[in-house]
């Protein structure tokens, strides 16, 4: 059988990997590139680093594909949810992307909340009035920029924009319109009740079509510039963290997922739209087309990780082994440090576009180390907080699958077990959202007759598990009524600085 392309368009990253039907990869092109932090939590991206991340990667994989005689079946293509990019009638960028950590549209979203009702807004959408998704963008640029707006012929996400690139449609899929806030949840088509409150044009919305839906033929030009076979079909695989879900065994009740990249996503899975009385959690379309799945996001974890790294490590000694040795070495509670991992806002289960990071505790005794280990402990307790809340709406969670790079730590992978209590699987492949990709692509093929089979044809057997300590596991409960206490404290005392128009 031939193997599939995939490409995965992440925050700090591009990836096009080339997947054999067993689910070896074959072949890895990697272009990295940063978004940038602007004032007044303004978060943009240039355009132009898509498009240079997709024609060298692809260049790259043209060139393997050649090398060893490979004809691949598809391209299959997920990306990062919930940007905006207008553009005009050519295709061509009006504005640089203004991404999902977008902050300037929160006076926005709170009129919109008003008018609407969050209650309203949640129940149409599964997704709350909040400037993390993509309608409170768009009506910014429809008040602020109205010039642009004029000219806009149609609103994208990362992933249309580069769907639009390898086939010049506008066409987009149910997963990653569930992002958008103006998709309604339970019919999966284009909300006109939510069209008509925030008062878009519904005809600047790209076309709506299932997960695995194929958009369209790779252009000849792009073939010529790239090496890649031209004509081959382009797959819409969706939302990355709905195909990171499906590589992580997220495919019947009972089962959760933490896939762990630059922010956090903890996801289940279920038959049915499922809400939360006080709108904490999110329901969102699935990668599989007809499901839904029950969804919680934290904003930075491991850019947290990250930035900690660059930060406090120069020189030999600035490697995340480093790190993990150090953190391995403090003791369960990291010695009283205590993170708040809300460095640009938080998600779920706060929804506080303005709260701030923070160590907490610090005193002279307090070791590098330490530090380090209060951002895995930090990030795992908001995680189980989430996966706590899950449970509440979805039913009993069994056993949480986990993925992305911080999970190449065993010692977070531990941290995890201890204190949700649960069994923690890492399956042998920790590219998740890629590998979702090429189940999606297999099953739209016909290679594999299931999602069910897909997994066990392309992911198989457990890489390993952890399974929880019970004595740590009581200290990690003391630890998050205190997490949780101090937020509550921060909170009503108006610490957090309110944006302004």
């Amino acid at each position: 059988m031939e193997p599939i392309v995939t490409i995965d368009i992440g925050t700090m990253s591009m990836r096009a990997i080339l997947y054999d039907m067993e689910g070896k990869s074959l072949f890895i092109s990697t272009y990295e590139y940063h978004a940038t932090y602007l004032p007044r939590g303004y978060v943009e991206q240039e355009t132009e680093d898509w498009q240079k991340g997709l024609l060298h990667t692809l260049q790259e994989m043209g060139a393997f594909l050649k090398e060893k005689g490979i004809h691949p079946a598809a391209i299959s293509v997920t990306s990062q949810r919930a940007s905006v990019i207008p553009v005009d009638r050519a295709g061509n960028p009006l504005y640089r992307a203004i991404t999902w950590q977008d902050k300037r549209s929160e006076l926005i979203s709170n009129d919109l909340a008003e008018d609407m009702s969050m209650q309203v807004i949640y129940r149409k959408t599964g997704l709350r009035a909040n400037p993390y998704f993509s309608l409170p963008k768009m009506m910014w640029v429809k008040s602020e920029m109205p010039d642009v707006y004029a000219k806009t012929y149609k609103f994208l996400g990362v992933q249309d924009y580069v769907i639009y690139l390898l086939t010049g449609e506008f066409k987009t899929d149910w997963s990653q319109a569930a992002r958008t806030m103006l998709m309604n949840i339970k019919t999966f088509k284009w909300s006109t009740d939510m069209l008509a409150g925030s008062k878009i044009d519904g005809d600047l919305l790209p076309e709506l079509q299932p997960p695995g839906s194929i958009a369209g033929s790779l252009h000849a030009d792009v073939a010529s510039r790239t090496g890649m076979p031209e004509n081959i079909p382009v797959i819409m695989a969706g939302g990355d963290q709905q195909n990171a879900a499906l590589a992580l065994h997220i495919l019947k009740p009972g089962y959760a997922e933490a896939n762990t990249g630059t922010g956090s996503f903890v996801i289940a899975f279920s038959g049915k739209p499922v809400f939360d009385r006080k709108c904490r959690v999110l329901c969102s379309a699935s990668a599989m087309p007809g499901k839904w799945i029950v969804e919680a996001g934290i904003f930075n974890t491991g850019a947290i990780y990250r930035w900690y790294k660059e930060q406090f490590y120069q020189g030999k000694q600035a490697t995340y082994e480093k790190l993990n040795e150090e953190a391995a070495n403090s003791a369960v509670g990291a010695n009283g440090v205590l993170l708040m991992p809300h460095f640009e806002g938080s998600a779920a289960p706060f929804w506080n576009p303005r709260a701030k990071g923070m160590f907490f505790n610090l005193s002279l005794g307090t070791t590098r180390g330490d530090m380090a280990r209060s951002i895995f402990e930090g990030i795992a307790l908001e995680i189980a907080e989430n996966i706590a809340l899950i449970e509440s709406i979805s039913g009993e969670i069994e056993e949480i699958s986990v993925a992305g790079g911080m999970t190449r730590a065993k010692l977070f992978n531990q941290i995890q077990s201890d204190v949700c209590y649960k069994p923690v699987v890492q399956y042998r492949n920790s590219e998740a959202t890629s590998l979702g990709a090429a189940m999606s692509a297999g099953v739209t093929l016909g290679i594999f007759d299931s999602y069910t089979e897909a997994f066990r044809k392309l992911v198989g057997e457990e890489g390993s598990v952890c399974k929880p300590n019970a004595e740590n596991h009581i200290a990690y409960r003391r630890i998050q009524e205190r997490r949780e206490y101090l937020y509550d404290t921060l909170d009503k005392a108006e610490v957090y600085p309110k944006f302004v128009k």
